[in-house]
């Protein structure tokens, strides 16, 4: 059998010609704040739901006039970190990798929804081995489970465990890990089960015939995965490059709805899969608009302030409407606007969808933008 082993070098490879290993300011020769930009680095995570790794067969960021190059990381956190030390710009990360950095007050806004996940497209999954005595979510309980990391997105969803079984994230040896180590680790025997994002959980299928307990919407049914933050002076200060980027990336995202053999090609170079493998992966929903979900964003809010991963902040509300709403009215609808406002029917469902840790009904979590989708 033909080995399809993701190796941490393999993962973290990108095309020379987008990749750069310089983080600080002074090699970028601007700063945050610099009302010329010359060239926007962006800190972005080697995994299929990111628009960054997509870049090949077409390049919306250059055809914008935008010279963008690309750092990888292992996670969100040092993303997080750069941004705020203002050596990148912009960061490509989770939806709640973002809430949690708007919590913390770091001067990041998140105008964006890049992808999401519903139950009729689910992405990640818990998985184990064949032989594995482990066969619902219940078994877990004791269990070694490797994943992303804290306050990542399936540390969240395990936070909605005992909504569906009868067991508690608290009760579960999780074990963080890079995504592309998992599947060696389970085969291993170094856990008893992964929560995987694509790649490595076709990888752990391919090569070592894993097989699947749940997927991540067995868990939370509609959730928004990824988001495009910007430094909020970069974006202040360069308001036509904030929206260009975008642009490119609504962009980019419809292309790979539209073009999705092209777009695994492209996924396949940058992450340095096999093709095959690529063909097999599983792609995430790409929002067609980029408009942010707002009962998603409050939903990931209170699973994190219940499962303690944040604290409660003062004024969530203040706090989402500086952050996410008012950003998205500047930046992100006048740009879809002018690309035309396209029907999402997926998005229309996750506006509709269940959302067990909210508070309120989901109608009153609604930003403006999301109304005019419904009428669609």
């Amino acid at each position: 059998m033909r080995s399809y082993g993701l190796t941490r070098r393999a993962a973290l490879k990108t095309a020379p010609a987008l990749l750069t290993v310089s983080l600080s300011s002074k090699c970028l020769g601007l700063s945050a704040s610099a009302q010329v930009t010359d060239k926007i680095v962006v800190g972005t995570i080697p995994i299929i739901p990111v628009i960054t790794s997509y870049i090949g067969e077409v390049d919306f960021f250059k055809e914008e006039g935008l010279t963008v190059e690309l750092t990888r990381f292992n996670n969100f956190a040092p993303i997080m970190q750069a941004m705020t030390a203002g050596n990148l710009l912009v960061g490509e990360f989770g939806v709640v990798g973002s809430i949690i950095g708007l919590t913390r007050g770091l001067p990041l806004i998140a105008p964006f929804l890049t992808f999401f996940s519903t139950p009729s497209h689910p992405l990640e999954r818990i998985m184990v081995m064949q032989n594995s005595p482990i066969k619902t979510l219940d078994d877990l309980k004791g269990k070694k489970l490797a994943f992303l990391g804290p306050g990542t997105v399936p540390d969240m969803f395990l936070g909605a465990l005992p909504k569906g079984t009868k067991i508690r994230k608290e009760e579960i040896d999780l074990v963080p890990m890079p995504n592309p180590n998992m599947p060696d680790a389970l085969a291993q025997g170094l856990v008893d089960a992964i929560f995987a994002i694509p790649p490595a959980d076709t990888v752990a299928e391919q090569k070592y015939r894993a097989r699947t307990v749940a997927n991540a919407t067995d868990l939370v049914p509609y959730a928004g995965l990824g988001t495009v933050a910007l430094r909020r002076d970069f974006a202040e200060g360069n308001p036509e490059a904030a929206k260009k980027l975008l642009r490119a990336c609504i962009r980019f995202a419809r292309w790979i709805d539209d073009n999705l053999a092209d777009a695994r090609k492209a996924m396949a170079k940058n992450l340095g899969l096999p093709q095959d493998l690529a063909i097999e992966a599983r792609i995430p929903l790409c929002s067609r608009n980029g408009l942010p979900v707002m009962p998603s964003v409050w939903h990931l809010y209170e699973m994190m302030v219940q499962v303690k991963t944040i604290d409660p902040h003062p004024d969530p509300a203040k706090l989402f409407n500086d952050g996410i709403v008012e950003p998205t009215k500047r930046y992100t609808l006048p740009v879809v606007e002018e690309l035309g406002l396209q029907p999402d029917p997926e998005i229309k469902n996750m506006l509709k969808g269940d959302y067990p840790f909210l508070p309120k009904p989901v109608e009153s979590y609604y930003a403006d933008w999301e109304r005019r989708l419904l009428d669609m």
